[in-house]
């Protein structure tokens, strides 16, 4: 029942009728009578101005008290911590944010061809394919929206995941970025035909759902709001975590503790404004709930898990049991350039630097510079000198159009990376670029 419905309601009920019937409604329910009295008195006088209708106030705002949690109409009731997660909109097994269109099943294109899951927000456009053509043709795909044909978007990345299985992370080929603009249907120029792709808009997070923020008793991190909610999936007690950050170009890589205490990074120039790089892959510890006997239930990722990073687990808890998440932290990125680094190489040995670099979430500082050869030389980096206490960094990138290749090792608060140039350079201008952490919150999050 709605707010006209309610209203409808109370007009056509006398003043004892009307009690009795609020009466059953409110059994059980606690509220801010005089708070929820203030909106019904608004929002009753929009609809009628009749005395007698004045008379029913106090029973309007008490059946209205009944929507006070799961009506974004009474949004001011609900916490500022909370609100955060409104732009939220789970897709599959992630979640992304504000508008978001997937595929809602799988989609055979021809005999050759099938899309297993497509999807697209502001900031990311992936697709899983299964087919027998080359590996050539699939990374030649183009996606152009359909009401747009002036935009383009292509292969930014991929990997295989099995025989035939491809997931590919989408670029927009014309600004070399991750800027997309959502749409419901796009052309797919695929092995020289065209395909057209439907897609639904995934439903965003809003007040009519249970939503939790973390417990107080976290480490103290302003950077990111950490929540839950309690779901069903696949007739499994289901747990959806999400992670509200207070800089939108920070983007959420993983919920979990880093596994990997060593982080290798190797980047290649292939000319031509083609990079390629390989690196220690991310790995996370389990992450558990506890009912309230004390029993652990480990959160698993779902068999038909779809796109990265997962927010969405299961558990084998029985339906209805009240969980507390336990997350010690979680991996985060900014996929862009954060910083610039300005070097004189010497001519021979190591030369001391001392100088700054901000990757916004924390911040390093380049001890030294050595020279290795005439095309070569060597950064050594003190990481997490920044006032973050909870927060470590655990990778970056640099780039240099001179630059050949980049072997990086980043190991606890040290940083050492080999530098080998395409020719002889005394100088170089770096671009600092995604940074990458582990936010260590000792997050609690108590779902009732």
């Amino acid at each position: 029942m709605n707010e006209d419905k309610i209203i409808w309601m109370l007009n056509r009920l006398d003043d004892d009728r009307a009690e009795k019937e609020i009466d059953k409604l409110m059994e059980g329910v606690d509220f801010d009578m005089e708070s929820i009295k203030r909106k019904a008195v608004q929002k009753l006088a929009r609809h009628n101005k009749k005395s007698r209708l004045r008379k029913c106030l106090t029973y309007a705002a008490a059946v209205c008290a009944c929507f006070v949690c799961v009506n974004v109409v009474y949004a001011d009731e609900i916490s500022q911590a909370i609100k955060l997660f409104f732009n939220k909109t789970p897709v599959y097994s992630t979640m992304v944010d504000g508008k978001a269109y997937y595929l809602p099943e799988r989609l055979k294109l021809d005999d050759q061809t099938t899309v297993d899951s497509f999807m697209v927000a502001s900031d990311r456009m992936e697709m899983e394919l299964t087919s027998d053509l080359s590996e050539e043709a699939i990374y030649s795909i183009k996606v152009v929206p359909k009401n747009n044909s002036g935009v383009e978007y292509t292969s930014g990345g991929n990997s295989m995941e099995g025989d035939n299985k491809y997931f590919l992370l989408l670029l927009n080929d014309k600004e070399k970025n991750y800027n997309f603009i959502p749409a419901k249907e796009y052309n797919l120029l695929l092995g020289g035909k065209t395909f057209t792709i439907a897609l639904e808009e995934a439903k965003s997070l809003d007040g009519t759902q249970k939503l939790t923020e973390s417990a107080p008793n976290a480490n103290k991190i302003d950077l990111v709001t950490v929540g839950a909610s309690s779901i069903e999936r696949d007739g499994k007690l289901a747990v959806q975590l999400i992670a509200s950050f207070k800089d939108q170009d920070m983007k959420l890589e993983a919920f979990g503790e880093s596994k990997n205490k060593i982080s290798r990074l190797t980047m290649e120039n292939l000319g031509k404004n083609r990079l390629t790089s390989t690196g220690t892959g991310l790995k996370v510890g389990d992450i558990y709930a506890t009912d309230e006997k004390g029993s652990n239930y480990k959160l698993e990722k779902p068999q038909d898990a779809k796109t990265m990073p997962i927010t969405t687990f299961v558990t084998e808890a029985p339906q209805g049991t009240s969980l507390a998440v336990n997350l010690p932290a979680l991996q985060a990125c900014y996929q862009k350039k954060v910083d610039s680094l300005s070097i004189n190489i010497p001519k021979n040995g190591m030369e001391t630097l001392n100088r700054e670099v901000d990757l916004i979430a924390q911040k390093a500082v380049v001890q030294s510079v050595e020279r290795l050869s005439p095309t070569s030389a060597r950064l050594t980096f003190k990481l997490n000198t920044g006032n973050q206490e909870f927060v470590k960094t655990k990778s970056f990138k640099v780039y240099n159009s001179d630059v050949k290749k980049i072997d990086s090792e980043f190991n606890g608060d040290t940083a050492i990376m080999t530098l080998e140039f395409n020719k002889q350079i005394d100088a170089a201008d770096l671009e600092v670029s995604w940074p990458n952490f582990e936010i260590n919150g000792n997050w609690t999050i108590n779902l009732k």
